[in-house]
């Protein structure tokens, strides 16, 4: 099981990320730099939960269907899921913030991933 520090620590090795404290305490992770950013994942400290972007919703409805995820409230649309942690062996949590990172990554405009080294 990952603990809240373990996250943050496998969130912010990615590459250009940065994390602000947004939302009630939530940490949120963002790829490039305050003016030019995309999100790609929240954690709630405390409670177990990731929200973070799954490539489609069919990945999404497995992984809430195999009860690692929920339907994330606050984000019905698209492919964002909550992700719950203490489910997943540490390889698959890493594994799902990198997809989260990647997905959110190639959305920015290709001036600011030629900026921030992701092209």
């Amino acid at each position: 099981m990952m603990t809240d520090a373990d996250i943050h620590m496998a969130a912010t090795a990615l590459p250009c990320v940065f994390m602000t404290e947004q939302w009630m305490g939530s940490h949120v992770y963002k790829i490039g730099d305050p003016e030019t950013f995309k999100m790609f994942a929240i954690l709630n400290p405390g409670k177990s939960q990731l929200t973070i972007k799954t490539p489609d919703r069919e990945t999404a409805n497995v992984l809430i269907e195999a009860g690692v995820a929920q339907r994330h409230t606050h984000m019905p649309r698209g492919s964002w899921v909550m992700l719950l942690p203490d489910r997943l062996e540490r390889d698959d949590v890493e594994e799902r913030l990198a997809t989260s990172h990647s997905l959110c990554a190639a959305s920015l405009t290709k001036a600011a991933r030629k900026k921030f080294g992701l092209d």
